[in-house]
């Protein structure tokens, strides 16, 4: 059997992985379009209704929130925004003076609904004002496209990882791509609300094996001390694709043409079938033995090295593994339930991906109703990753896996709760620690892939990536709905539930094994060696 990390050693990290990271990367800044496209497909707006005794007969010139607007319609204690769909009672008699528009003129003791007319602060064409989705009784019909959304990738995930590991990193990363590309442009043609959800489901569901196997791909290439240093290169890329989602849509404000205008050029990416190589790990672990000798000479190749001596016999050691490793996820299951020490690391490493994706995806869609601009609010929220992975890989070097992770969900934990001690005046202040809590909560995403990556052996490691993320997809499922917590118990509840969850996860990271610098186990053997005393092998830059 080829020993893949000895022989990388010696062809290097140059040209090849270069190239590969810049492609890896176009691929996982795509991966984050589906995931926050329907925070503006299905955003909601801020409106009123529209009162003809006093607002102007021409639309261009009303206004969201005049001077007479609390003496026509009730306001909410909660937010001091007025009702979306209510408004009081006009009373009839004679005019006093030929006003119409006065304090007199309106029943404060009564209200009634809106006649179906409506003055928007901001509009633009959402599923929302489309398919008469509109007042706070229809809310949780838009909250529920994130958690369709979230639900199609808790059912894509496992699936994409079972894929990857009987087909193919490359063949799952590339058919989820250009699938749920096209699936996205069939869904911006959508007549009714049922066909947009049922679309969003299946375009979740394929677009969710994307970025696990991308990273996979990605990881399987590099070694030990180079992993974090790549990797945080490679999560540069993410939040650009979201940030390109949110710049997008608030240029044509029109959720038919964002859907088209972001998912045309994903139908590109089947072009990388020829232009990125499979794994060759997971070559290796089929007994494709000169399949991973002709990408170990194509490195060798592209970065200007010679190509090392191989022992002769390891063709047949291969193929020899090949017949007691095949990934079959019958077997793997199997295999999880037979070793306590992976079964119950698969559940506590699950638990923190529940508890990383609640608070990241839920600081994400709640900053659109952070005071001030929502498309500068969620760009700004998306921006801060960028930095995150620059310092994800200094913590990451810096301190041990567990406990960096571990640090950074105590971090993010705190933020929270001191946003919701600070009072609404000091906006730049909230809005600050708002900005930081995502900034921790997202090392912390970067960091549990990393140690996830790595506490699993090759023969499951996308099909266990894949189970704890997809229970991972428990807490993202319920970040949209967590945004209804500010309707029924007030505007504190939505970020003390983040800190609190923060803080559960923070203590059991500190139950997972420690893995920073060992060698990508092999076997599961190996894998139930991590953080006891028989460890890993070690594969730095001096290694032979």
């Amino acid at each position: 059997m080829v020993d893949i990390d000895n022989v990388l050693v010696s062809l290097g990290m140059g040209r090849y992985q270069f190239m590969g990271c810049m492609l890896f990367g176009l691929m996982i800044m795509y991966s984050n379009v589906s995931p926050t496209t329907y925070v503006f497909t299905a955003s909601d707006l801020k409106y009123r209704c529209e009162i003809p005794e006093c607002d102007s007969l021409k639309p261009k010139e009303r206004t969201f929130e005049p001077e007479w607007l609390r003496f026509t319609m009730p306001y909410r204690n909660e937010t001091n925004q007025p009702r979306k769909c209510l408004r009081y009672a006009a009373l009839s008699g004679p005019l006093i003076n030929g006003a119409r528009c006065s304090s007199d003129r309106f029943n404060k003791s009564e209200t009634e609904w809106c006649q179906g007319s409506w003055v928007f602060e901001d509009f633009e064409n959402t599923i929302g004002t489309e398919f008469g989705l509109m007042c706070e009784d229809n809310k949780w019909k838009l909250s529920m496209v994130g958690t369709i959304n979230n639900f199609g990738q808790f059912i894509g995930i496992p699936l994409s990882g079972i894929i990857a590991d009987r087909y193919g990193r490359k063949f799952t990363m590339v058919f989820c791509a250009a699938t749920s590309a096209a699936i996205c442009i069939i869904q911006s043609f959508s007549n009714s609300y049922l066909m947009f959800m049922v679309l969003e489901f299946v375009s979740s569901t394929v677009s969710s094996g994307i970025y696990t196997a991308t990273f996979i791909l990605a990881m399987e290439l590099f070694l030990p001390h180079q992993r974090v240093l790549y990797y945080s290169i490679l999560e540069c890329f993410l939040p650009v694709g979201s940030i390109l989602v949110a710049l997008i849509a608030s240029l044509v404000k029109d959720w038919r043409i964002l859907l088209r205008l972001i998912n045309i050029p994903g139908l590109l990416f089947f072009s990388y079938f020829w232009l990125t190589e499979e794994s060759m790990r997971w070559l290796e672990s089929q007994g494709k033995h000169d399949k991973v000798i002709n990408a170990l000479k194509k490195i060798a190749t592209v970065n200007k090295k010679p190509f090392p001596d191989l022992p002769t016999n390891a063709q047949g050691q291969s193929l020899e593994s090949s017949e007691d490793n095949d990934a079959n996820f019958s077997s793997i299951i199997k295999d999880i339930i037979r070793s306590s020490t992976i079964f119950w690391r698969m559940i506590r490493c699950s638990y923190v991906w529940i508890a990383v994706t609640l608070v990241y995806y839920g600081l994400t869609i709640s900053s659109t109703d952070i005071a001030g601009d929502k498309y500068l609010n969620f760009s700004l929220v998306l921006l801060v990753e960028i930095p995150a992975c620059l310092l994800n890989w200094l913590i990451m070097e810096g301190m041990s896996r567990k406990m960096s992770l571990s640090c950074m969900f105590v971090f993010s934990g705190i933020t929270c709760v001191m946003y919701n001690l600070m009072p609404s005046e000091l906006y730049l202040i909230k809005l600050s620690l708002y900005l930081v809590s995502k900034l921790a909560i997202s090392i912390a995403f970067c960091i549990i892939y990393m140690l996830t990556a790595e506490i699993f052996p090759t023969r499951m490691r996308a099909t266990m990536m894949s189970l704890c993320s997809m229970l991972g997809r428990i807490g993202s499922m319920l970040a949209p709905q967590a945004t209804l917590l500010t309707e029924y118990f007030g505007v504190y509840a939505t970020m003390f539930v983040f800190g609190m969850t923060a803080f559960a996860a923070a203590a059991i990271t500190m139950t997972l094994p420690e893995s920073k610098n060992i060698k990508l186990p092999d076997t599961i053997d190996e894998a139930k060696g991590i953080g006891s005393d028989v460890k890993p092998k070690n594969i730095g830059k001096n290694s032979p």
